[in-house]
Order: C-alpha cells, then sequence, then structure tokens
C-alpha cells in the first residue's frame, strides 16, 4: 500500500487532537458533576475535598496514553506518522510540542510510563460512582476512535493493529462485567466513597509531593527550567492512578472556572440550575410539575417568612415508584439540590441507601446502624432504594420492623433536617405504603415514573451519542425506532428502559469499530456516523432486527411551529419536512410510531394522534417519561 500523502496524515493528526480534548472535557465535566452529587465534597476545612474535577483532568492524561500504548504496542518500531500522533498526545499532556530527536525518547518514555498504568484506576470512577456512571459508553467510544485513529495513521491497518483494537475492546468487556450496573443501595454507595476517597488521596499526593501550588498550578520554584532538563522526554507528566508523578509544565497560568475549589454560586443561581438539569431530562412533564409545584409553595413560604408571616411546611418525605432505569436516583439529587438551594435543608446533598445499609444481621444492631445512616443524611435527602424489602409479607422480619419503626421516628423528630425517598417497583411500594400508618401519613408525596416509550428511547440514544459527537442518518434512526418499539411492546417489570438506550449505544459503537477495522483511509465522518448496519439494540437479535427494520412503517411527528400532527413514513426520520398546515419546513428528529390502516398509510386525522402499536396499547408520549442518560450524565445508575 502507498504511504499517507501529508492530507492523511494532517487530517489523522487533527482528528485525534480534537479526540483528546473531547476526552479531557469528558473526565472534567464528571468530575464536576461528582462534585455537584455529594454535598460533602463541599470543601470546608479539607482542601483537596473540591479538587475532583481537577483530580479527574489529570485522570484522563493517564487514559489516553494507555489508548496510546494499548493501539500501538512496540510504538518504537512503528511508522513516522504513527510518532507524530505521538507528538500531538505528547503536546497535548505537556503543553508544548516535542520536536527533532527528541520525539523518538519521548514516545519510548510514553510507552514505558503508560505500562505502569492500570486500566482499572484510569477508569474506576466510570465505573463506581452513580452520578458518572452514564458516561462509560463515551469513555469506551473515544477510547476506540482514538485506537482506530492511531492504527490507520500509516495508511494501513495490518493483524496486529486489528488484534490491537480488538483487544481495547475485550479490556472495556472485562472491566465493565467486573463493575455490575447497579449493585445493593450501600454497596453502591461504598464503593462510590472508596472512588471519591481515592481521587481525593491520588489529588493530595500529587499536591504535596511534586511541588503543586494551593491553586492547583505547579510551584515553578521548585521545578527545573528547560535549560536544567536534558530533554523533554524527561520532563514528568501529571498522570493520575499508579505511577503517576504529577509534575507537568502546564500552557497557562489561567485558573480554569470549572476546577474552581468554592462554589460562587447564589442560592437563585443553584435553583435555576438544579431547574435546568431538570428541564434537560427526557419528557417526565408531570414530575417536573411536580416539582415546580413544590419549589413555588417552598418559595412562597420562604417569602412569607421574610415578612414576618405565618408560615407551614408540608411533609418533604416522598415516594418514587418505578421500573428499574427510569430515573428515579437522578431526579432524587435534583430534589436535594432544590432543598439545598431554597433553604429547606441546609446542605441539600443525597445519601443512597438500601435495606443493606440499614438493617443489620444480628439482634440489637439494627437501630444504630439505621441511626448511623440517618445522621449521614440529616440536612439532606435519605434516598432508600427498593424500599420495600423492609417490610416481609410474613410480618417476622423483627429487623425490618425495626428499622422502619427508627425511621419513622427520626422522620418525624427531625423533618426540619431530613427528607427521606424511598423508591421501588410501583406495587410492592404502593403495598408497603398501605400496609403501615406511619409511613402513609409522612409520605406526602408520591411520583410515578413511567417506562420509557419508543421515541423517548430513540432520544436518549441521540443524547448519548450527541455527547460522543456521533450522528445517526435516517436509516439508523429507522433501525432504532424499530427495535425499541418491539422492546416496548413485549416488556415486563424488567424492561430496561434508559439503560436498554444506552446498552444499545455502547453495542452500537463496537459494531462501528468493527466495520472500520479493515479501513486504511479514515475521516471524521467515518468515525461520527452510525450507520444502519452499526445499529444494534441490546436485547434483540441482529436478524431479528434486520427483519423488523426491513418492513414499511409510519410515525407520527408534530410541527413546532403551529402543533399541527404529521403522518410520515418513517425512512424520512432525520430529515426536512414541509408542515402540511403551516407550510414552514421542520426536522423530525423522531416521532411516535403508528400502525397501518388495512395496509395503508394513516393520515393525521384519521389516526387521531397515531394508532397504538400492534399488540400494545399503552404507547404514549415521551412527555411522560423520564431518563438519567443525559450529556452530564453516565453508566449503571438508576437511569
Amino acid at each position: 500500500m502507498a504511504e499517507p500523502n501529508d492530507d492523511h496524515v494532517i487530517r489523522s493528526m487533527r482528528l485525534y487532537r480534537e479526540s483528546l480534548e473531547e476526552t479531557r472535557e469528558v473526565y472534567v465535566d464528571a468530575g464536576q458533576l461528582i462534585r455537584g452529587s455529594y454535598a460533602w465534597l463541599g470543601g470546608d476545612d479539607d482542601s483537596d475535598a473540591a479538587s475532583v474535577a481537577a483530580q479527574m483532568r489529570d485522570l484522563h492524561q493517564g487514559f489516553v496514553m494507555k489508548v496510546f500504548a494499548s493501539a500501538l504496542p512496540g510504538a518504537d518500531s512503528r511508522s513516522l506518522h504513527q510518532r507524530q500522533l505521538g507528538r500531538v498526545l505528547l503536546t497535548h499532556i505537556w503543553g508544548k510540542s516535542v520536536l527533532g530527536n527528541e520525539l523518538h525518547e519521548a514516545v519510548a518514555w510514553l510507552m514505558d510510563t503508560a505500562g505502569s498504568l492500570q486500566w482499572r484506576d484510569l477508569v474506576r470512577p466510570f465505573a463506581e460512582i452513580p452520578a458518572i456512571r452514564d458516561s462509560w459508553g463515551v469513555i469506551e467510544s473515544l477510547a476506540l476512535r482514538q485506537a482506530k485513529l492511531l492504527a490507520a495513521a500509516d495508511g494501513k491497518t495490518d493483524l496486529r493493529d486489528n488484534d490491537a483494537i480488538a483487544g481495547l475492546a475485550a479490556t472495556f468487556d472485562r472491566l465493565r462485567g467486573s463493575a455490575p450496573e447497579k449493585l445493593a443501595g450501600s454497596q453502591d454507595t461504598q464503593n462510590a466513597r472508596d472512588a471519591i476517597a481515592w481521587l481525593r488521596g491520588e489529588a493530595k499526593r500529587l499536591r504535596e509531593g511534586v511541588g503543586v501550588t494551593d491553586s492547583g498550578q505547579p510551584d515553578d520554584s521548585q521545578q527545573p527550567d528547560d535549560s536544567q532538563r536534558p530533554n523533554q522526554a524527561k520532563t514528568p507528566t501529571p498522570v493520575a492512578g499508579p505511577g503517576g508523578s504529577g509534575t507537568a509544565t502546564r500552557p497557562s497560568r489561567t485558573p480554569d472556572p470549572k476546577l474552581a475549589q468554592d462554589d460562587p454560586r447564589t442560592p437563585e443561581q443553584r435553583l435555576a440550575d438544579a431547574r435546568a438539569k431538570l428541564d434537560r431530562l427526557v419528557g417526565l412533564e408531570a414530575i417536573k410539575d411536580q416539582i415546580q409545584t413544590l419549589t413555588n409553595f417552598l418559595k412562597m413560604e420562604r417569602f412569607r417568612q421574610r415578612e414576618g408571616l405565618p408560615t407551614t411546611r408540608p411533609s418533604l418525605h416522598m415516594a418514587f415508584v418505578g421500573n428499574p432505569g427510569t430515573g428515579k436516583t437522578t431526579v432524587a439529587r435534583i430534589v436535594a439540590e432544590i432543598y439545598g438551594a431554597l433553604g429547606a435543608l441546609e446542605k441539600g446533598h443525597l445519601v443512597e441507601t438500601d435495606r443493606s445499609g440499614l438493617v443489620a444481621e444480628y439482634a440489637g444492631q439494627t437501630g444504630p446502624k439505621t441511626n448511623a445512616k440517618i445522621d449521614e443524611a440529616l440536612d439532606g435527602v435519605l434516598f432508600i432504594d427498593e424500599a420495600y424489602t423492609m417490610i416481609d409479607e410474613s410480618g417476622q422480619d423483627q429487623y425490618g420492623r425495626e428499622a422502619i419503626q427508627t425511621l419513622l421516628k427520626r422522620m418525624e423528630d427531625q423533618r426540619d433536617r431530613l427528607v427521606v425517598i424511598l423508591a421501588g417497583y410501583p406495587v410492592e411500594m404502593g403495598q408497603m405504603i398501605r400496609s403501615n400508618p406511619g409511613l402513609s401519613s409522612r409520605v406526602g408525596t408520591t411520583m410515578t415514573f413511567d417506562d420509557y416509550p419508543p421515541k423517548a428511547l430513540c432520544e436518549i440514544f441521540e443524547l448519548i451519542a450527541a455527547k460522543a459527537k456521533y450522528t445517526l442518518p435516517s436509516e439508523s434512526r429507522r433501525r432504532l425506532l424499530r427495535g425499541f418499539t418491539y422492546l416496548y411492546i413485549h416488556r415486563d417489570r424488567h424492561f430496561g428502559n434508559g439503560r436498554g438506550s444506552r446498552n444499545s449505544f455502547e453495542r452500537s459503537v463496537r459494531r462501528l469499530a468493527n466495520r472500520l477495522a479493515d479501513q486504511a483511509d479514515i475521516t471524521r465522518e467515518l468515525l461520527t456516523t452510525l450507520r444502519a448496519e452499526d445499529i444494534e439494540v441490546a436485547g434483540i437479535r441482529m436478524e431479528h432486527l434486520d427483519s423488523l427494520a426491513s418492513e414499511t412503517g409510519h410515525v407520527r411527528a408534530v410541527c413546532p411551529e403551529c402543533g399541527h400532527g404529521e403522518v410520515l413514513d418513517d425512512g424520512k426520520l432525520g430529515t426536512q419536512v414541509p408542515c402540511a398546515a403551516c407550510g414552514n419546513a421542520f426536522v423530525v428528529n423522531w416521532g411516535e410510531p403508528v400502525a397501518s390502516l388495512a395496509g395503508e398509510t394513516p393520515n393525521a386525522d384519521s389516526v387521531h394522534g397515531g394508532d397504538s402499536i400492534p399488540g400494545d396499547d399503552s404507547v404514549h408520549s415521551a412527555d411522560s417519561t423520564n431518563s438519567e442518560i443525559q450529556t452530564d450524565a453516565r453508566t449503571g445508575d438508576d437511569s
């Protein structure tokens, strides 16, 4: 095969540089989300508590180095073009370019250093911290994209390259398999605490051990200047995780506002940010309205208190009922933020647990264990997942009853400092609350989280894909909608909901990586387009999905200008169509699937907003649902 021309090399370098920057953004944003999800990371007397975003920034450097080493085993013997991408990576890490003879030595240093890093550490936060677990698929897709760019930089992809990319995909499979999507609540929470503690310890080690100033910038007085260094390859780089040194020369001393340790937001800004998070969630209009009503009431009571008028405080305890993956945990975090911003709770943090975090194994231990967990949640929200497991139908579970009685007393005695949210399956939660008068009198609000209909599942998929810079052509959208429609019709109480969308995205990215494995001329379009043959829907065999996608079908789309409903061939998804009522053109990203009538194409008037899907009478608008899978979200949480 001919050597790649200059245009190919320049394009590869540009695409690789953009991917590195996207990776850094994902890690830093994840650090911000971690801090926003755990109020005890606010700083206070611990200067390391609020450094999570900075630590995640350093962690991403180890991640991209590890991808480089995994994609190019034995890089010393690889082509000049691949070493040029190594120069791009070193520039990304060090903030200055490596030129001439130093490049070879610098790449060798990079490979050696990357070999001391462990994959488990580099992705640990995304595996163990619920707040960012939804970003797992994004970091995996970025790793595979970078690996493909590195392998194809020399204009050819050989068997060794394909094996390296396959090995990288297998590594992510193994890491994902060793970190279940959702553990028992207390274990999940403890994993998150351990992972955050690890991050904080690394930040402290970097700051104290390598001459980093309190501002997070290197202390230049403790760093040799360039004239004292034999060559750039001996410049250490800030890498979190085993083997990292943490002493890089930053290109600028301008503080990164994302890494500021103090939260400068006013209560009004915090409230606006929390509401914006809620508004970004897919659907869930009814729950949004309930939360807005409660917010308005608390704001009014605050104004009345300011004017010296009598105030009332309703029960803020809630029950969230719905199947797994419907966004209950995400909404609970947002509710905690809203309560904190309004002053209803002093901190507004969220503590997640379940039966195992409240109920002990031996007599006399449950009360203290439950009280300890409640103490942790004081001035915030205690979220109890699968709460119905604390009460068995036989009534013989004395430990569970003790936990409930302890909880009820604290819910009443400290109702000004504690909000409890009980979550679980709809039927079981209804039985639990009705069977206990104490709970029914204290739980003032019940919010129902419906399963996601096909359109919402597609919107969730697109949100995840858009964050990773992927686009979906019409046939890909059509295939997705067909697959999710089938899953929705045949759903049971274990329906995947948002997790199904996330898993489908991750599998589709894998198929794309396999399709590109034999292509040498890699373009941005190839790297960012999920074609129909790439789309895989978790839970459906590919042969079955092919059959579903081969049939004709229709969707109902609504004109955003006039609200007129249009029934269209689903092959037009992702295209611009004119509205039959107002004449304005609009893009049909997704639509509600409708059935054909007696083999004919349905029209908007005849279906009155869309016939139900054959075999199902419960397909409804995405406006009644929600998802945790958002751009600032991640994998394994209640999403």
